[in-house]
């Protein structure tokens, strides 16, 4: 398993530090929230992408993952064919960003994109989402879909065995699922589900619900455990929000590195 970070968990005056440490730990991946890469539209401005892409690789790591890939649009999957038209594009735009930063995996999390008010929308919703799929295959990446539980309010894939289950259902091959740890959290889920659906994980967060400081837990080693098990190669990457203390971001670093390495 090779293990990343989430750069939303701190500062951006705190990037050299982290990146430090990051490559100290022997982490070898940072997955990046683009709008924490850059600011403002990032999708429109794929030579900074490829400038930290350069910036990254030269410190030896990589990008396998993008998050928030929606972050600050309000278009809906389930609410007319004009709002699923221009989150296709936009998706496009995020795919090519992805592209250009060697990355392999964008989670599909963004829940309130994705209520489901009316079943009737169901159908042409997933059709967006299979034709997004198509467009990451050609591109070689995975458009990872997230499970979400309720406390987050929405109502489509609030577990994940449903987010498997969605992937089967579409069976477009740019799909894939992220497993979220604090949903499996949330949720009491039994991890041993991962087990029969290995060929779907493409990557894993761990994670708390509400993006809380990860703690230390014994459910940590009985995932390791079956990660490793079943010849899990991908990233394991924790996902916290910003607590302001870059010594607790280190010290859930060595946590993960110890449970997971």
């Amino acid at each position: 398993m090779k293990l990343s970070i989430s750069n939303i968990a701190w500062d951006w005056a705190d990037d050299a530090e982290i990146l430090a440490h990051i490559v100290a730990s022997g982490f070898s991946g940072i997955e990046v929230a683009p709008t924490r890469v850059i600011s403002e539209n990032p999708y429109d401005h794929l030579d900074k992408a490829n400038d930290f892409y350069n910036k990254i690789t030269a410190l030896g790591l990589s990008i396998p993952s993008m998050q928030s890939i929606w972050f600050g649009r309000t278009e809906r999957v389930f609410f007319g064919d004009a709002e699923r038209a221009s989150l296709l594009d936009y998706s496009k735009k995020a795919i090519d960003f992805a592209e250009v930063l060697h990355c392999e995996n964008l989670v599909f999390g963004s829940p309130k994109n994705r209520v489901l008010a009316d079943k009737k929308e169901r159908a042409a919703g997933l059709d967006m989402i299979a034709k997004i799929g198509e467009y990451a295959a050609k591109k070689d990446t995975v458009f990872a879909i997230e499970a979400n539980p309720a406390i987050y309010n929405t109502n489509f894939i609030n577990r994940t065995d449903e987010a498997f289950a969605l992937v089967r259902e579409i069976g477009q091959k740019g799909l894939g699922v992220n497993v979220d740890m604090g949903t499996v959290i949330e949720n009491g889920e039994d991890i041993g589900l991962l087990e029969e659906n290995m060929d779907l994980i493409n990557h894993v967060h761990i994670s708390e619900p509400y993006l809380a400081v990860p703690k230390k837990r014994e459910l940590h080693r009985e995932l390791a455990q079956l990660l490793r098990a079943n010849g899990y190669h991908r990233f394991v990457s924790i996902e916290m929000k910003n607590c302001g203390d870059i010594e607790t971001v280190k010290q859930t670093m060595s946590y993960v590195s110890e449970v997971f390495k």
